[in-house]
């Protein structure tokens, strides 16, 4: 296998370890909670902690892209997600909490270096790379939340919980491979670091906002989507197969969203057509409940494609790989430390409230927010350039 191939391959398992580690708990959430006495927001907190540590993490992910480069960064993610999963497991409230900080930590490294080493070594192929890339990333989340409550069933929570450090370990080899073949990322190697100057720039703020916009909104279905379908009757095991439903039904438009944004000049219209579908699913869960099934693959659809564009945006608005990088980390720092009051705002609301139709309603209404800066981040410009390393 040539070297590019490899690490293609290698990118593209680290992506499906990018999310197994969250998607894997909203399943198991009811027996977390009766088994460890856990309220409901605090069970939001614990499905929010991976998300806030993509956003404080996140910080200091282009330093170590700049020191390590890209490669070696990455076989450092998959190590602390090995690590974490298996914590987490160890069967108490604070390995628990402590498993997913680890394993988060890990996951919001990798979601800064990610698109910087794309855009550095695969630049003819961007659009098929952050297709694929997002793709794996929404198979990960179906992966975990499908086969939680399968696992669960043949070897208890903790194993369940545990199972997933093994395709960690398998990415982590591949990546160690593909390390060993030498370092051709030198375009995102060196420099001091200029993400500070991003701070001041409109348009790093527009892209950032509708990561962090788009991401709660993903985060709150994640994390809650199997509770508020428990509550309109379906069982269990429904409710987690439906989850798994909602993450794989963003494959499809994943794939199809950054190859369109890369030939567009703008991406305005995609953004209107993403959010269009997420409005009508949430309409219908809130109006519909029993034709359930048919809103969450609307939800996927719509959540499939926003993500991959909000990832797409960061690549398409950087003048370089370099600059790429301290975009993705300034996106994804503010971005998920916003988007992780998400899951936490949704469980409040439905403990205040009692029942989920407030939280509804409050998902549809951040929809008008992220239309408006989809369409401002979408624009055909670039980010300022930083100082030359």
């Amino acid at each position: 296998m040539g070297r590019f191939s490899l690490l293609a391959a290698g990118i593209l398992l680290t992506a499906l370890n990018l999310r197994i580690a969250v998607a894997s708990v909203p399943p198991l959430l009811s027996d977390l909670e009766r088994d460890l006495g856990m309220s409901s927001t605090v069970a939001g907190v614990l499905t929010s902690l991976p998300v806030l540590c993509f956003g404080t993490v996140a910080f200091a992910a282009p330093s170590v892209v700049r020191r390590a480069g890209g490669e070696l960064a990455l076989v450092g993610v998959l190590a602390a997600i090995v690590a974490g999963v298996l914590l987490r497991a160890a069967g108490s409230t604070a390995a628990l909490f402590a498993g997913m900080a680890v394993a988060g930590a890990g996951m919001a490294i990798g979601n800064v270096v990610v698109p910087a080493v794309i855009k550095s070594s695969f630049p003819r192929s961007i659009g098929l790379m952050m297709g694929l890339y997002t793709a794996v990333l929404n198979a990960s989340a179906a992966l975990g939340g499908g086969l939680a409550v399968p696992f669960e069933h043949a070897l208890g929570w903790q194993g369940s919980l545990a199972i997933w450090a093994t395709p960690a370990a398998v990415a982590g080899a591949v990546m160690v491979a593909a390390a060993r073949r030498g370092h051709h990322d030198a375009a995102i190697r060196g420099g001091a670091g200029e993400m500070r100057t991003l701070f001041r720039d409109r348009l790093a703020w527009q892209v950032t906002l509708f990561f962090a916009i788009q991401s709660g909104i993903f985060y709150s279905g994640l994390s809650w989507l199997p509770s508020i379908l428990k509550a309109d009757g379906f069982s269990a095991g429904t409710a987690g197969a439906l989850l798994s439903v909602y993450a794989l039904c963003g494959v499809p438009t994943a794939l199809v969203a950054p190859a369109l944004a890369t030939r567009a000049r703008t991406q305005g219209h995609l953004v209107a057509a993403a959010i269009a579908l997420d409005i009508a699913a949430l309409l219908g869960l809130l109006l519909a409940p029993g034709v359930a099934p048919l809103w969450v693959t609307l939800f996927g659809f719509g959540q499939g494609a926003a993500f991959a564009l909000a990832l797409t945006l960061i690549v398409l608005r950087s003048p370089d790989p370099r600059r790429g990088a301290e975009l993705s980390g300034m996106t994804q720092a503010v971005g998920y430390c916003i988007a992780a009051a998400g899951p936490v705002a949704v469980g409040a609301v439905h403990d205040l409230a009692g029942d989920w139709r407030a939280a509804l309603i409050l998902l549809v209404a951040l929809c008008a927010p992220l239309f408006v800066l989809g369409a401002a981040a979408g624009r055909d410009r670039v980010v300022s350039p930083g100082a030359a390393p």
